[in-house]
């Protein structure tokens, strides 16, 4: 069977590159006429347009770095790239942080959304140095990041709607899951499983910011 290399250590078949082509493809062609649309309905509304701004151009540039990774072929530069993809993800997590914090607008909400992007800022530069795609070390910042969210449970249950915060809860939870899949890279179909995890979790936080702002 022709294969060829899509991610560290394990050759996928064509067909799986198809697969996570697709996924990839459903999202680009979701994220970026809904994040255009998301900005551009932003302007009057309860969030300000800046913390919109940063959550979209965050979300599309972690969506197209690991759609320009997982889809080319093996060459020396793709490594490199694997170091992109990973160190997007920090700044897609902080990204979605901030229209959330800003609709909740205290000071507390505020300095978590400053620790959170303090860890993204440490966890790309980290990504990009020296961590390696498959760091357990890197896959506890995510979650540790993600997870901080719980922090803001309390405020988010007054500030934002009420399914708008069920929908960050089901997005986080989707997420956590998604990430059993992701450490077990051996899996045949492992990256198209874990980007429609990705995919959903993503469509479900900006579903939740879309109703919020």
């Amino acid at each position: 069977m022709l294969r060829y290399g899509l991610g560290m250590g394990y050759p996928h078949s064509i067909a799986e590159t198809v697969a996570d082509g697709t996924v990839h493809a459903v999202g680009l062609g979701f994220a970026i006429p809904a994040s255009f649309m998301l900005v551009m309905s932003s302007a009057g509304q309860d969030i300000p347009p800046a913390p919109i701004m940063i959550y979209a151009v965050c979300f599309l540039f972690s969506l197209s770095a690991s759609a320009l990774y997982h889809l080319m072929p093996f060459d020396q530069s793709r490594a490199f790239l694997g170091r992109i993809d990973h160190a997007a993800i920090y700044f897609k997590i902080a990204g979605t942080y901030t229209p959330v914090v800003a609709t909740i607008g205290s000071g507390f909400a505020y300095a978590v959304l400053g620790l959170v992007w303090v860890l993204a800022i440490i966890g790309a530069l980290a990504k990009l140095s020296f961590w390696t795609t498959r760091s357990k070390a890197s896959l506890a910042l995510y979650l540790g990041m993600g997870w901080l969210s719980v922090l803001l449970i309390w405020p988010m249950w007054h500030a934002l709607p009420g399914t708008a915060l069920t929908l960050i809860l089901v997005g986080g939870f989707i997420y956590s899951v998604g990430t059993l899949i992701y450490a077990h890279p051996g899996m045949r179909y492992q990256n198209a499983i874990w980007h429609v995890f990705v995919l959903v979790a993503s469509i479900c936080l900006f579903a939740a910011i879309w109703i919020s702002a």
